[in-house]
C-alpha cells in the first residue's frame, strides 16, 4: 500500500482538504488520508502520495476535488438522531410554528439541514411534521406548508438521498416500527419511503464555506456535528453567516456540541432537557 512517508506529503494533501472542505485534519488523522485516498492514488497510476498531489491535484484541482471530498467526507447519520432533539421540535417548536401558519403570520416555514449526508435527518424532518399534524388533528396545515431544504458537500451521499431507498442495515438505525411501518414500503432488500415525504425535501450539493445569500431567510437551521470539523475561524464565519440567514427568532440547532462564546452575543441561549439550542434575537435582521 502506499504510505505518506514525509510530513511534507501528510501537510500538502491535509491542507489542499482544509482547502476545498474546511476539514481539519491534525497528524494523528493521518491513516484516514491513507486510507481513504488511497483508492484515488492507485487509480490515477502514480507511485507516491506525492505524485498524486503534484501529477494529479495540482493540475486537476476542478476534477479531483469533489472525488477526494466524496471519500474524505464523515457520512454518519441515523434517523432522528439524538431523540431530546426530536422530542423538542414535536413539544416546543413544531406548536409555534403551526399557529403561525393557521394565523397567517407565516405563509411557509423554510427549514435547512446543512449536512443531510444520505437524507436522514431531512427526511425524519418532514416525517415528523407530518406525524405532527396526523395525531394533534391539525386542518388547514400540510407538510407542503414547510419548505424542507438539504445540502451536503458530498454528491456521492445526496445521490443515495435522491432515491430514498435504504438498505436493512440503515433502517434499523435510529428509526421505531411505528415510522418504518407508516412511512416506508418494503421492496426487495431494501425500503422505499413514502414520495408524499420524498417529494417534500429538496437536496442540493453544497460547500458550508460558500456565500449563503441566494437562499433567503430560514426559520431553522441544523447544522449538526459539522463544525466540530473546521477551524475556530472557519466556524466564526459559518454561525455568522447563518445567522445573517435566519429570520428574527429563528433557530439553529448544532447538535451536542455547546458554542456559547461564538453565540451568545447574538443568539438567545436555550435549553431542553439535555439539548441546547439557539435562538436569533429579536430585532437583528
Amino acid at each position: 500500500m502506499f504510505d505518506l512517508t514525509k510530513d511534507s506529503e501528510y501537510k500538502q494533501i491535509s491542507d489542499f482538504i482544509t482547502d476545498i472542505s474546511g476539514i481539519v485534519l491534525p497528524p494523528e488523522k493521518y491513516y484516514l488520508i491513507k486510507t481513504r485516498l488511497y483508492k484515488l492514488v492507485l487509480e490515477s497510476g502514480v507511485e507516491s502520495f506525492d505524485d498524486f498531489y503534484t501529477k494529479v491535484i495540482v493540475p486537476g484541482k476542478q476534477q479531483i476535488s469533489q472525488k477526494i471530498i466524496n471519500a474524505i467526507t464523515v457520512n454518519e447519520t441515523l434517523w432522528f438522531r439524538d431523540a431530546v432533539l426530536w422530542n423538542c421540535f414535536e413539544r416546543e417548536i413544531l406548536p409555534g410554528l403551526v399557529e403561525m401558519l393557521i394565523s397567517g403570520e407565516k405563509t411557509k416555514v423554510r427549514i435547512w439541514s446543512t449536512a443531510a449526508s444520505t437524507g436522514q435527518e431531512a427526511y425524519s424532518i418532514a416525517m415528523c411534521i407530518v406525524n405532527y399534524l396526523k395525531i394533534n388533528k391539525i386542518s388547514g396545515v400540510k407538510l407542503s406548508d414547510f419548505e424542507i431544504f438539504a445540502t451536503d458537500i458530498s454528491d456521492r451521499v445526496l445521490d443515495i438521498a435522491k432515491t430514498g431507498r435504504y438498505d436493512k442495515i440503515s433502517m434499523t438505525r435510529g428509526i421505531s416500527d411505528y415510522y418504518k411501518t407508516t412511512f416506508f414500503k418494503s421492496s426487495g432488500s431494501a425500503w422505499d419511503i413514502d414520495p408524499y415525504i420524498k417529494e417534500s425535501v429538496k437536496f442540493r450539493c453544497f460547500n458550508l464555506k460558500e456565500d449563503y445569500s441566494g437562499f433567503g431567510k430560514w426559520d431553522i437551521i441544523f447544522c449538526r456535528y459539522v463544525l466540530i470539523y473546521f477551524p475556530d475561524e472557519l466556524k466564526a464565519e459559518i454561525i455568522s453567516k447563518m445567522y445573517d440567514a435566519l429570520n428574527n427568532n429563528g433557530m439553529l440547532f448544532t447538535g451536542n456540541y455547546v458554542l456559547y462564546n461564538m453565540l451568545r452575543d447574538v443568539f438567545s441561549v436555550k435549553e431542553y432537557g439535555n439539548l441546547t439550542y439557539y435562538i436569533k434575537k429579536d430585532g437583528e435582521q
